[in-house]
């Protein structure tokens, strides 16, 4: 072999056992992110929101990442959005609509939501459903959680340890951006929908293939596709590039904590190739797979 070949072949030795680290550095929900001018360590996580706090603590990563760090930024730390909802006017519009049959089963599944039942717009409940299907069919948090969202846990730890929190949004913005999401929801389709998921919720047989994705995050066997464009929608694309007029200069002051839903990561808008092309070092966390089995 000359001496060119044998060039080409160390290159593309290399190139496999990069894209290899690459494929296996995705394997995490926790990465580390470095401003080198300032000397600067931060961390980001990516969430799904239903897990609860059981699934948290069974990986020390996350708290000693968020312990390290002087401030905390969330999504959002707004706490008043069931307030705003409850303050609603009721509206029977639900049981014009639903079967019968349907609105009894949809109560007995509601009885303890924050909310009232006839306060919610029907692509609310559908979505509320979708929520509760994960934390009990696919088992995202346990009956002895105390907290039954990956986030608000988080904002608790922060809190109780006086670390700075800081919200990237208002809860009355999400609200706004999902409802222009869900503009003019035709009751005969959400009803549809409302009725597949009360019936998910109340089968013996429920379709399991829901978890699908719950399933692999908890296995941290997550496809971060950072080599992929974002589709454009409302609820990703344009928060991260909102978000991204603030964070680079948190990440710049502060040992920073960033919790956001893991989707807010993936593909070429996601936030950390938008950090890495603003010159910030991004590096998976390991973490240990004892993780997984001690919540499993």
């Amino acid at each position: 072999m000359g001496t060119r070949e044998k060039m080409k072949h160390a290159l593309n030795i290399f190139i496999l056992l990069t894209i290899s680290q690459v494929a296996i550095s995705q394997n995490t929900i926790l990465w580390k992110v470095t401003d080198t001018i300032n000397n600067k360590k931060s961390f980001i996580i990516g969430t799904f929101h239903q897990f609860g706090n059981s699934f948290v603590d069974s990986i020390p990563e996350i708290k000693e990442s968020l312990l390290s760090s002087d401030l905390a930024v969330f999504e959002s730390i707004d706490k008043n959005t069931s307030e705003m909802l409850q303050r609603r006017k009721p509206s029977l519009e639900i049981e014009k609509r639903l079967k019968k049959k349907d609105l009894r089963k949809l109560k007995v599944i509601a009885k303890d939501w924050k909310v009232d039942l006839y306060k919610l717009k029907p692509w609310e409940i559908s979505y509320k459903l979708q929520q509760e299907f994960q934390k009990i069919k696919c088992k995202t948090t346990k009956p002895t959680d105390k907290f039954d969202d990956f986030d608000d846990y988080l904002q608790h730890i922060a809190e109780e340890n006086k670390i700075e929190v800081l919200g990237l949004e208002t809860d009355s913005l999400q609200v706004s951006l999902i409802e222009k999401e869900n503009k003019n929801p035709r009751w005969k389709k959400e009803r549809k929908n409302i009725s597949a998921w009360i019936n998910q919720m109340t089968t013996d047989k429920p379709n399991m293939n829901i978890c699908w994705l719950a399933n692999k995050y908890r296995k941290f066997d997550l496809e971060y596709e950072f080599e992929k464009e974002c589709e454009i929608d409302i609820l990703n694309l344009p928060r991260n590039n909102e978000w991204m007029k603030i964070i680079p200069n948190l990440l710049r002051k502060h040992n920073t904590f960033i919790a956001v839903g893991f989707a807010h990561l993936r593909k070429k808008c996601g936030l950390l190739e938008q950090l890495k092309e603003q010159g910030f070092k991004i590096e998976p966390i390991k973490i240990k797979p004892v993780a997984n089995t001690v919540y499993n």
